[in-house]
C-alpha cells in the first residue's frame, strides 16, 4: 500500500539517537517520495508496482530530490510545531526552528535506503541491486505481517525515546 505510516518506525527508532542530526520530517517526506512510483503503477495498472526508485541506486537520486525540497518545508513545519506546543504550555518539546544540512541528509538518505530494504523483505517486485544483479536476497527473510509488526514495534520505542530525551532534557 503506498504511503504506509509503518516505514516511519525506522525513522522514529533513529531520531532519540541522532536527536539534531536527523531529521524525522525529511524521513517522512522520503517515505512519500519513494511511494509515488507504486501509486502511479497502481493507478495506470502497471504490472510492477516497485521500479527503479525501489533500487539502491534509485533511492540514492531520490534522496537528493528530497534533500532539494525539505528544508523549506521543514522549517516552515518547524516553526508551526513550536508555535503549538508553546502554545499548549509543552515548551519542553520545542525542536531548533530551522533544519540542518546534516538532518536533512541524514533523513533523507535513512529514508530512502530503509524503504528500499523494508520493502524488498515483502515485495516480489522489487530487484534492490540493480543494474548489477536481478536479485532480491532479502525477499522473506521476515514475513509480511512481521515487517509491519517490527515497524510498529520501533514506531512506538523510539517514539517513546525521544518524549523522554525531551523530558529530561527539560529538567536540565
Amino acid at each position: 500500500m503506498p504511503f504506509t505510516p509503518f516505514h516511519m518506525g525506522a525513522g522514529l527508532l533513529a531520531k532519540p539517537g541522532l536527536n539534531q542530526n536527523f531529521s524525522l520530517m525529511t524521513f517522512g517526506m522520503a517515505q512519500v517520495a519513494m511511494d509515488i512510483e507504486p501509486l502511479v503503477g497502481m493507478l495506470t495498472g502497471a504490472d510492477i508496482l516497485h521500479g527503479p526508485t525501489h533500487t539502491i541506486l534509485g533511492a540514492t537520486a531520490m534522496a537528493f530530490l528530497v534533500m532539494l525540497a525539505a528544508p523549506g518545508l521543514c522549517n516552515f513545519l518547524l516553526r508551526k510545531w513550536n508555535k503549538e506546543v508553546i502554545h499548549h504550555g509543552l515548551s519542553w518539546l520545542a525542536q531548533s526552528d530551522t533544519c540542518s544540512r546534516t538532518a536533512v541528509t541524514a533523513g533523507a538518505f535513512f529514508g530512502t535506503l530503509s524503504h528500499v530494504v523494508l520493502d524488498s523483505l515483502m515485495h516480489h517486485d522489487i530487484q534492490p541491486l540493480l543494474p548489477f544483479s536481478t536479485a532480491n536476497p532479502l525477499m522473506g527473510l521476515v514475513s509480511h505481517d512481521g515487517v509491519y509488526q517490527l515497524c510498529a514495534m520501533a514506531g512506538v520505542l523510539g517514539a517513546a525515546a525521544w518524549v523522554a530525551m525531551q523530558w529530561f532534557r527539560r529538567a536540565t
